[in-house]
């Protein structure tokens, strides 16, 4: 019976993973301190600006997170308490609420981001541009792998 060598490395690298979102968490929360924003609400600031033209609803930027409504939610409200994003009625329907990121959150990041820039490129280290691209390309993989096990 042939052993699958490949299935430690797999195992591994599962781990890693969440090693890594643990440390780079960690890292990121003591980066935005500053600011009063921890890294679970910049992603939420960042899949407002990424991946949304119109304000969306909560269920749509709950799938968008990969996260529960009721964590986004409570982010949401965290960050409009600080005036990041409002959180707005449905013109149609009041019974949905929508999310829109204000002036101060781009002014923000605006004057951060010769700063973010120098943070990210040190996570990297000096691992090569070939070796991040090959990185990136692992990662949309996997990424596209567990959506379609989630069914997104």
């Amino acid at each position: 019976m042939k052993l699958d060598a490949s299935k430690d490395h797999k195992k591994e690298i599962f781990g890693m993973i969440f090693l890594l979102s643990q440390r780079w968490q960690n890292l990121g929360d003591q980066e935005l301190v500053s600011i009063g924003v921890t890294t679970k609400q910049w992603l939420l600031l960042v899949t407002l600006h990424v991946f949304f033209r119109e304000p969306p609803t909560l269920n749509q930027l709950a799938e968008a997170m990969g996260s529960s409504r009721q964590n986004v939610k409570q982010l949401a409200a965290n960050l409009q308490k600080a005036g990041f994003l409002e959180i707005l009625q449905d013109a149609r329907d009041k019974r949905i609420l929508r999310f829109r990121l204000t002036q101060k959150n781009t002014d923000i990041w605006e004057s951060r981001a010769e700063q973010d820039e120098v943070y990210i490129s040190s996570l990297f280290g000096d691992v090569s541009l070939d070796d991040i691209i090959t990185t990136r390309s692992t990662i949309e993989k996997l990424v596209g792998i567990s959506a379609e096990k989630l069914g997104i």
